[in-house]
């Protein structure tokens, strides 16, 4: 019989499918796992580890696991785990693509309308015996311009919501398809000409050392300062202290951030104190139905794999030259 151990899971229902080939384990989901004290004794010698982005599957957990054979992280780009690591090991990894991205497209479409709508700025001025003002004029979303950075399965599923609206879409995305920029229905601009001429910036982009710290200081200058900026996509994209200095400042209208530098994030973060912004603790994927597909996609990627076959959703297909 395989071991398989499901480090952390929100639905473990969905996992215990596996226990049709393996006996399934699970983690403490309270933990935080240390690579040497925790991580390594929880593997030992499971066949198949199933994680989420918590912890970090470096060189040594994945050298000191001799019969793991996959890990499958639930959710997008695996960059909590050592991929080359684990294919000098023979160890598919396997990810989820496009199970969050219908919660990751609502949640950033929520924030641009509530920004947009005052809220929950009007909220507050209620709850303080305030009435309607010209303080509290709100906008619409329909006919505006705005930006996606980065027209990955999230971005693009924003993309078609965004129709309805009717807006002017603009696109930065060096890596898009032509063919995917018409279907989104979005005009291809370079990242400068997007933050000068767009009412609302919303990133989509995954984290690379390319894209790391992109929107800088000087990228909120090129704003407008009518404009809104949505981060639903990693912390790490921005300068979170020239974020908080622009919304400061007013070199932009509001913001709407769903993740951060540093996470979870410290509860003096100064975001959390600006009456421009409105702020969520990175749950654009958390839902009970993206939660459910993710489970659900490591689960049949672990079946495949201890049943012989090649998983579908695999990150380094080369790892078969290294299979033990």
């Amino acid at each position: 019989m395989f071991d398989v151990v499901v480090v952390e899971s929100e639905v473990r229902e969905q996992h215990m499918l596996m226990s049709e080939v393996a006996n399934v384990r699970f983690g403490d989901p309270e933990s935080n796992y240390t690579e040497d004290k925790d991580l390594i004794e929880l593997i030992g010698d499971a066949d198949a580890v199933v994680c989420t982005a918590r912890g970090k599957f470096t060189r040594n957990v994945i050298a000191a696991a001799k019969k793991l054979k996959i890990i499958a992280k639930c959710g997008s780009v695996p960059n909590n785990i050592d991929v080359e690591a684990a294919t000098e090991h023979g160890v598919a990894v396997t990810y989820t693509p496009g199970a969050n991205k219908t919660s990751v497209a609502e949640h950033a479409l929520t924030l641009m309308l509530s920004l947009l709508k005052l809220e929950p700025k009007s909220m507050r001025a209620l709850q303080n015996g305030q009435w309607k003002s010209e303080a509290l004029q709100a906008e619409e979303l329909t006919g505006k311009t705005v930006g996606l950075v980065g027209l990955g399965q999230a971005g693009f599923c924003l993309a078609e919501m965004l129709k309805v609206f009717h807006v002017n879409l603009l696109c930065y995305d060096p890596y898009v398809k032509e063919e995917i920029l018409a279907l989104a229905g979005a005009r291809p601009v370079d990242l400068d000409t997007l933050l000068s001429l767009s009412d609302v910036v919303s990133l989509h982009c995954q984290l690379s050392d390319e894209t790391r710290g992109m929107i800088t200081a000087d990228k909120f200058k090129k704003m407008k300062k009518s404009a809104y900026f949505i981060n639903t996509a990693r912390g790490a994209l921005v300068d979170e202290r020239a974020l908080a200095d622009a919304l400061k400042n007013n070199l932009i209208a509001g913001a709407g951030i769903d993740v951060y530098s540093i996470e979870p994030a410290a509860k003096d973060n100064p975001l959390f104190f600006l009456d421009n912004v409105i702020v969520t603790p990175h749950m654009a994927g958390w839902t009970r139905e993206c939660l459910a597909r993710e489970s659900s996609g490591t689960t049949m990627e672990v079946i495949q794999m201890l049943r012989g076959k090649i998983p579908d959703n695999l990150v380094n297909p080369e790892y078969v030259k290294f299979k033990k």
